[in-house]
């Protein structure tokens, strides 16, 4: 059996994994995260030093998915292939997202006339799990596991305002925020107190911190017993909210569909 490197040795033990952690399997799904939007294919070095691995670690990790079907090669470069979607068919497929999130998104889309998605947290990011697109699609542009900073979108402070005191300090103790446009907040103190506010009130709202003439309305999708299992939001251009906030005009639908959902998520 092959031994871990020091460095991964000492990053096992500080994390806490224990011995019955798999490290082969942990490599394998780290090669497959290397790829995405803007990696498209990439050579054994390229992913070698996306993810830091060794070349012979990534080099079998890369034919096991080649022989798997999961991936494919021209000799030089490396691709994903669609076979890769049966990983995440069950999380996508489950009863809460397709039978009840995906329609109650289309429901609101249609009633907003506006784009909604749902979404979880992720790490530093909310990843979305069922969307409806209405209108101008270039709002959100949005794909079932796309990706989008958690700190500045109202989806996202809607997640982080639901972690107890200690879990939201130690996210954003390890956050390192970037401006992406001139409204963008970047100051901890100041989106820790946001994000405060957003638990208090129980939405959030964004204006053009992620893009600019870009606007959102967010509030938590809970189910039966409290617990919060997702956000639901509403996009829509600056124009589009011109008399009012995003609030004022689509909180509302997003609660009272929200309200609808409850007794339904398990």
């Amino acid at each position: 059996m092959a031994r871990l490197r020091a460095a991964d040795a000492q990053r096992r033990v500080a994390s806490g994994q224990g011995p019955d952690f798999l490290e082969a399997f942990a490599r394998g799904l780290r090669v497959i995260g290397a790829f995405g939007r803007e990696r498209t294919q990439m050579t054994l070095s390229d992913v070698a030093r996306a993810i830091d691995l060794p070349k012979p670690s990534v080099r079998r990790a890369l034919y096991t998915l080649v022989c798997l079907g999961y991936a494919e090669s021209d000799g030089r470069t490396f691709r994903l292939t669609p076979k890769i979607m049966e990983l995440a068919s069950a999380y996508l497929g489950s009863n809460m997202i397709s039978a009840v999130i995906q329609p109650a998104c289309e429901r609101l889309s249609e009633k907003t006339e506006q784009s909604c998605f749902a979404a979880v947290l992720d790490g530093h990011d909310i990843v979305m799990i069922a969307h409806s697109l209405h209108g101008r699609p270039d709002v959100l542009a949005p794909t079932i596991g796309l990706r989008r900073p958690a700190f500045n979108t109202a989806a996202g402070r809607v997640l982080l305002s639901q972690l107890p005191d200690a879990a939201l300090d130690a996210w954003l103790q390890k956050l390192e925020p970037k401006v992406m446009t001139s409204f963008t907040v970047i100051d901890k103190k100041t989106l820790r107190a946001e994000i405060l506010h957003v638990r208090e009130q129980d939405y959030a709202t964004t204006a053009q911190e992620m893009r600019r003439g870009f606007h959102a309305v967010a509030v938590p999708l809970r189910r039966h017993d409290g617990a919060t299992l997702a956000a639901l939001s509403v996009a829509v251009w600056v124009e589009d909210a011109a008399n009012g906030s995003a609030a004022d005009r689509y909180l509302a639908a997003l609660l009272e569909e929200a309200a609808t959902l409850k007794p339904q998520l398990l």
